[in-house]
């Protein structure tokens, strides 16, 4: 009763109804601290609100010249970590006990579902948000104290499951045609609590393999012919008394799927109800020998745990974001859209799994580097990483495209294939032969083991050094041509069994390519002994790229998107806010933000931008000055200026009038202008040059803090929008940004609007969230 009554005396929850309070109360802890005890360590992402219950806490920042000072003494009552709730950002100040204190702490998502049914707590919370994100715009040192705090967080992107306020345990299934893989994670751990493998299931010889952090076991289970006595096995071990890491199955929390295709449609993981299932099924045609199994297992945990969530993590969920001309097949347009030919790409799950190890082991943002991730093992794949987002991967419609593997052939020439053809072999010869006879195997007709090829290489075995030769070149080559679509690297990646191990491998491969900035340490490359959640640096100290080691753990990934997917489910009550707000939409043309330094450059020295009209957005406006864009190719003509001034100009143009400009602008986020493709703007005094800023924007939706939290959402969040135009569309990638000065409003650029057949005035309905913001 005691703390309901302060909770009640708090102004944001005054107007809580008894139940309300009882909930928080329920859901919050007070939690003791001794004398100088960090409360909040800058970098922390923030997933609590804090209320000081007695005595006194200290919050300091960062001095320039080193150390740090108090720039305030909270005392009863006071709250610390509210911008959480709808930035997510790492925390700027370190937050210490000024001698002994008692600390209420709330969680985040409490919170925030009880304030987005209570219109008076939230619009009270709102109002203090909005001051604090009004006084950080206004502070200049802000940004970089943003920055900094970024570089102190250990855990930016949730990879050691930091984001969990009570532990889980998540079983993680990867379910093939005669082989069963499983890992067990808790959340308060970053290694997993067992793993195992039951392969070659039906031959007579099956075995099973598996470890705990103490033990290990091999032993054969020839009986086991189907795959439903796999999945005893497997529960058995889990639950044996002696190696066993659960007293009984019910205690899993959720169960994570791999599933290799999602076709066009999972740009995430999600959790599967009978639509999902039936999606996987209809994706059977594009991944017969993978999509069936990993239905199987879904169907055998939904009937072993029938209560317990499942989770699809899909292989091609990361690669969604490749740009057309990069999934594009140059076959008859019409037939690749009847049978859902194009590139999707695999590995993607370990990609992205490196790519936020990289940024976390840099301390920078994913937001801000060019990766090349090297998946090198009996399967292979090189993919390319603008600021986050895959843009490029060598496997293509399936996993046989792109690199040189174990017994994969990788990229041939079709013409190879029709030559076979006619030389009599079959649809089926064909396929094992691409499968089952290419590769490493193929030319050195030795092994797929790029260690027995290695070996025969080092007796001078001519065709296994014909084979790791091959191998390399085909790699270097992806990575070159990828350096081009990337235009420029910052981390080149080596991940997978042989990417990891081989020191032999990394070196020829980097041979050639120090013209890039791409510059091998033989010393640290000999070293090198990755192990499980190590990131290790094999580049010369001075090396402008940084060349990294990192071993693959997709079960890791999938345990982290199993908890994501889990945290996007909404209530009921949600779900129904989501259909009762309406987004009203604006059709977004063409148009450029300036510096005053350019616009000055372009209209005169002391001249400043004429507003014409007022945008739906606060203190923002359309001016009276145009300027014309000059491509490679082509002109367009008096493009709007908006005002105000920005710090870096941006242009912001539709892919039509990519086309016609004669550029190939990135989708990005405003302001992300690094490494953009430059235009020559024309004003009234002449032409200026720019090196950089032409951009097709991301769809985005502006609202403010107080729309925001009504909805439950955070700053960067992405949501999926559903608009009733002249047929019902589904709108995913939808980029959430808050402001004080935003008013609830969704942007589509005019190729999206024309070909959605949408007009000014129709609105649209969040109908979940895709993805929430994690730094």
């Amino acid at each position: 009763m005691e703390l309901i009554s302060f909770l009640k005396s708090i102004d944001i929850f005054s107007d809580l109804s008894d139940g309300d309070l009882n909930l928080l109360a329920d859901r919050s802890q007070i939690i003791a601290y001794t004398d100088n005890k960090t409360i909040i360590k800058r970098g922390d992402i923030g997933r609590f609100l804090w209320i000081v219950y007695d005595g006194k806490v200290e919050v300091s920042l960062p001095k320039a010249e080193g150390g740090s000072q108090v720039v305030a003494t909270l005392g009863r009552g006071n709250i610390v970590g509210e911008m959480s709730i709808v930035t997510g950002d790492p925390a700027i100040a370190d937050v210490v006990s000024s001698g002994i204190c008692n600390l209420v702490k709330i969680p985040r998502d409490t919170l925030s579902q009880l304030i987005a049914r209570n219109p008076k707590s939230l619009s009270k919370i709102a109002k203090i948000i909005t001051k604090r994100l009004i006084q950080n715009e206004r502070d200049e040192q802000h940004e970089e104290l943003k920055r900094a705090a970024h570089s102190e967080n250990n855990d930016p992107y949730d990879l050691n499951f930091s984001s969990m306020d009570d532990p889980m345990k998540i079983l993680v299934i990867n379910c093939g045609s005669s082989s069963l893989k499983y890992s067990l994670f808790d959340t308060n751990s970053n290694f997993p609590l067992i793993e195992g493998l039951v392969e070659k299931i039906g031959s007579g010889d099956a075995s099973h393999r598996m470890k705990t952090l103490k033990t290990k076991k091999e032993e054969s289970v020839s009986h086991v012919n189907e795959m439903k006595e796999a999945f005893e096995i497997m529960i058995a071990t889990i639950t044996d008394k002696n190696t066993g890491v659960v007293k009984d199955i019910s205690e899993i929390n959720a169960v994570g799927h791999r599933i290799v295709q999602g076709g066009d449609r999972f740009t995430s993981s999600v959790v599967i109800d009978d639509t999902v299932m039936e999606a996987i099924k209809s994706y059977f045609p594009l991944a017969p020998l993978h999509n069936p199994y990993n239905l199987k297992g879904v169907e055998q945990m939904k009937y072993t745990l029938p209560s317990t969530p499942q989770i699809a993590v899909f292989d091609t969920s990361f690669h969604r974001t490749i740009p057309e001309n990069a999934s594009t097949y140059a076959l008859p347009y019409t037939i690749c859209e009847k049978e859902k030919i194009r590139r999707y790409g695999f590995h993607g799950t370990n990609h992205q799994f490196v790519a936020l190890s990289a940024a976390t082991h840099l301390r920078r943002p994913s937001g801000e580097l060019k990766i090349i991730s090297c998946h090198l093992g009996s399967g292979a794949s090189v993919c390319a990483i603008d600021h986050g987002r895959s843009i490029d991967t060598s496997m293509g419609m399936t996993p046989l495209e792109g690199l040189i593997m174990g017994t994969r052939a990788g990229d041939v020439d079709s013409g190879a294939i029709l030559h076979l053809m006619r030389a009599g072999l079959s649809i089926e010869e064909i396929d094992r032969v691409l499968n089952k006879e290419s590769g490493l195997k193929g030319i050195s007709g030795k092994s797929n083991d790029m260690r027995e090829v290695l070996e025969g290489a080092e007796a001078g075995d001519v065709r296994c050094k014909t084979a790791l030769g091959a191998f390399c070149y085909r790699v270097k080559k992806y990575i070159g041509s990828y350096i081009a679509a990337l235009g420029g690297i910052d981390v080149l990646i080596f991940t997978g069994g042989i990417g990891e191990n081989s020191a032999e491998i990394r070196a020829r491969t980097c041979q050639g390519l120090e013209y890039f900035g791409i510059n091998l340490s033989m010393d640290e490359n000999r070293k090198v002994r990755p192990q499980r959640g190590s990131v290790n640096d094999i580049s010369e100290p001075g090396s402008k790229v940084r060349i990294l080691v990192i071993p693959a753990d997709e079960e890791k990934m999938i345990t982290r998107e199993t908890l994501h997917a889990l945290g996007r489910v909404r209530s009921k009550h949600e779900i129904q806010m989501f259909r009762s707000r309406p987004i009203p939409l604006s059709i977004s043309a063409h148009h450029i933000h300036v510096s005053q330094a350019d616009f000055e450059s372009l209209f005169g020295k002391g001249r400043t931008l004429t507003p014409k009209a007022e945008l739906s957005q606060y203190g923002q406006f359309a001016a009276w000055e145009t300027v014309n864009l000059i491509g490679p190719k082509g002109k367009i003509d008096h493009v709007r200026i908006l005002g105000p001034f920005r710090k870096e100009s941006q242009i912001e143009i539709s892919r039509t009038e990519q086309f016609k400009l004669g550029i190939d602008a990135p989708i990005r986020d405003s302001g992300d202008i690094e490494g953009t493709p430059g235009i020559v703007l024309e004003g009234e005094l002449g032409q200026l040059k720019l090196s950089k800023g032409a951009i097709c924007a991301k769809r985005h939706i502006h609202m403010s803090p107080e729309e925001a939290l009504s909805l439950g959402l955070r700053d960067r969040d992405v949501v999926m929008v559903q608009v009733k135009g002249v047929r019902t569309l589904i709108f995913g990638d939808v980029f959430v940004r808050v402001h004080p000065e935003f008013k609830l409003d969704m942007h589509l650029d005019t190729d999206e609007a024309n070909a959605a057949q949408i007009m000014e005035g129709i609105l649209g309905y969040i109908d979940s969230i895709q993805q929430r913001h994690y730094v």
